[in-house]
C-alpha cells in the first residue's frame, strides 16, 4: 500500500521501504492500526496477568501494591518509547534482533534474538496451560494432570492451525480476543465502581495499607522489590506490533503508536483494576488470606453470574494472548532465519507460498511447546525463563542504541529528537532494575523447592545460546554469511 512520504512522481510503498533493508516481501500484509494495537495489547493481556498475579503482590505489600504497579508502568513507557522511536527508523521483522544488529553488529544481535526468542518460546506453553488451568477449573472438575496437559496440548495446536492459515485469521481472532478483553476491563471498572456508589462500602485507607501478610508488619524494601513482579510480569508484549511490521500498512506511522498506546491503556487499566479491587473490601487480611482474591471479589460484589461472566473474558483474553505469543515468537525465528542465524536456516525462513506464513517457525514452536508440557510437565521451570529473558533483552537493545555510531538521520514519524539518549540511559538502568528484582530474591515458585529458580532457568537457556553461538552462529558471520544484508 502507499505511504504518504513521496520520493519524485512516483508514491513509495511498503514494499519498498522493505526493498531498502535488503529484503523482498513474503510475508502478506494485511494489518492495520486496531490489528496492530491488538497484537501488542493482547501480549500484555493486563486482566489475565492481574487476576494471575495480584495474590502474589497482595500479600507481599497489600494496598501499595497500586504504587509499585505504577512504578512499572512509568518504567516500562521509557522503554516502550525506545522501542517506538526504533520501529519507526527499522520497520522490520524481528525487531530488537533487527535493530541491535544493525545499530551494533549482528554478534550482540544474535544474542538479543536469542534472549527474546527464549522469553516467547517459554511463555507460550505458559499461558495455553493457564488456559486450560482455567478452562477445567471453571468446569468444576476435580485437580487432573493428565486432563489438564491433554487440554493444554489442544489449545497449542488450536493456534498453531490458526497460524498456519495466514495472518488475516490471525488479525480476525486475536483482535476479537482483544475486543472482549476490553469490554472485561471495562465492565470491571463501570460495574464495581457503580457497586461502591450505590452502596458507599469502600476502605480508601487500604491504599496506604503496607502490611506483608507473611510477616505480619508493615512491607520492607525486599517486600517492596517483590511486588514489582506483578507489573513485571504482565506489562511485557508491547513491543510485539513492531515485530510483524512487515506485515502492517504503513509500519512507520501505525506500528509506533500501537507500541506507545498499548503499554499506557494497559498500565492504565491495571492500576484502575488494582486500585478497585484493593479498596472493595473492609479488611485487607481477608484478600491477603484468600487463595484466589479476584474470585472472592467478584462473588462477593456482583455475584456468581457476573464471575462467570468475566471468567469467560478471561478464557478470550487468554486465547488471544497465546495466538500473539506464537505470532512474535514465529516472526522473530523467520527474521533471523533468513538472515542464516539459527540452525536449520533454511527451513525455518520458509514462508508458505499460499497464506504467506512462516509455516516452520509456526510448526518449531508448536511442537517444542508440546515438548515442554508433555515430558517438562511443571512448566514453571520453563515460564520462569520468560521475565528475565524479555528484560535481558530489553536490555541488550538499549546498550546496542548507546554504543552505535550508526545514527541516521530523522526519519518521518515517530521520534524522541534531542531526548534519545537520556531515555535510553534511563532505560537502561530500569532494565537492570527488574532482572535484579527477578532474580536476586530467594523466593521459590509455584511449590518448587527451589530458590533462584528464574536465574537458574535464564542462566542455563543462556548458555544453550552460548554454545550456538560458538559452534554455528559466529563462524558463519566471521565467513560472511550471517548476520542482516
Amino acid at each position: 500500500m502507499d505511504i504518504e512520504k513521496k520520493t519524485g512522481k512516483h508514491p513509495v510503498t511498503d514494499e519498498h521501504e522493505l526493498s531498502k533493508f535488503g529484503y523482498q516481501q513474503q510475508l502478506r500484509r494485511t494489518m492495520r492500526g486496531f490489528s496492530s494495537f491488538a497484537i501488542s495489547f493482547s501480549l500484555i493481556s493486563v486482566i489475565t496477568g492481574i487476576f494471575a498475579n495480584f495474590h502474589f503482590g497482595i500479600q507481599q505489600v497489600g494496598g501499595l501494591l497500586i504504587w509499585s504497579w505504577l512504578l512499572v508502568g512509568a518504567g516500562q513507557f521509557l522503554v516502550a518509547l525506545v522501542m517506538a522511536d526504533l520501529s519507526t527508523r527499522f520497520p522490520i521483522s524481528g525487531y530488537g534482533y533487527q535493530w541491535s544488529s544493525r545499530l551494533s553488529n549482528a554478534h550482540l544481535g544474535f544474542f538479543v534474538g536469542w534472549l527474546l526468542l527464549m522469553q516467547f518460546i517459554t511463555g507460550f506453553p505458559g499461558v495455553c496451560q493457564a488456559l486450560a488451568d482455567t478452562l477445567y477449573g471453571m468446569g468444576g472438575g476435580e485437580n487432573n494432570e493428565w486432563m489438564v496437559t491433554g487440554i493444554t496440548v489442544f489449545v497449542i495446536s488450536l493456534i498453531t492451525l490458526v497460524h498456519l492459515f495466514g495472518i488475516k485469521l490471525v488479525s480476525r481472532v486475536n483482535d476479537f480476543g482483544v475486543f472482549a478483553e476490553i469490554v472485561g476491563v471495562i465492565l470491571l471498572i463501570i460495574v464495581l465502581g457503580a457497586a461502591w456508589l450505590i452502596s458507599g462500602d469502600l476502605n480508601m485507607s487500604n491504599l496506604v495499607n503496607s502490611t506483608n501478610f507473611m510477616a505480619g508488619e508493615s512491607a520492607g524494601f525486599s517486600a517492596f522489590a517483590l511486588s514489582l513482579l506483578v507489573g513485571a510480569w504482565c506489562l511485557t508484549g508491547f513491543e510485539a506490533a513492531a515485530d510483524l511490521a512487515e506485515e502492517t500498512h504503513q509500519p512507520r506511522k501505525i506500528v509506533p503508536r500501537a507500541v506507545i498506546t498499548s503499554q499506557v491503556s494497559a498500565a492504565i487499566a491495571g492500576f484502575l483494576m488494582i486500585s478497585i479491587f484493593v479498596v472493595s473490601v473492609k479488611d485487607l487480611t481477608i484478600l491477603q488470606n484468600s487463595d484466589n482474591p479476584m474470585v472472592l471479589i467478584l462473588n462477593t460484589r456482583m455475584g456468581a453470574f457476573f464471575s462467570t461472566f468475566i471468567g469467560i473474558i478471561v478464557l478470550l483474553s487468554i486465547f488471544a494472548c497465546g495466538v500473539a505469543s506464537m505470532a512474535t515468537a514465529t516472526r522473530l525465528i523467520y527474521s533471523m532465519a533468513r538472515d542464516h542465524m539459527l540452525p536449520f536456516s533454511n527451513f525455518l525462513k520458509q514462508v508458505n507460498p499460499t497464506f504467506q506464513t512462516p509455516r516452520w517457525a509456526v510448526l518449531i514452536v508448536w511442537a517444542l511447546g508440546c515438548a515442554f508440557v508433555v515430558v517438562v510437565r511443571r512448566l514453571d521451570i520453563i515460564t520462569s525463563i520468560s521475565a528475565v529473558a524479555a528484560y535481558l533483552g530489553y536490555f541488550g537493545i538499549m546498550v546496542a542504541t548507546l554504543i552505535t555510531r550508526k545514527e541516521k538521520s530523522e526519519m518521518e514519524g515517530f521520534s524522541l529528537g534531542k531526548f534519545r539518549r537520556p531515555v535510553r540511559w534511563m532505560s537502561l538502568v530500569w532494565t537492570l532494575v527488574v532482572v535484579a528484582a527477578l532474580t536476586i530474591p530467594a523466593n521459590r515458585m509455584g511449590g518448587i523447592n527451589e530458590t533462584h529458580l528464574p536465574a537458574k532457568s535464564t542462566f542455563i537457556a543462556l548458555m544453550a545460546g552460548i554454545a550456538v553461538y560458538i559452534f554455528i552462529i559466529r563462524p558463519r558471520i566471521r565467513r560472511g554469511q550471517a548476520g542482516p544484508p
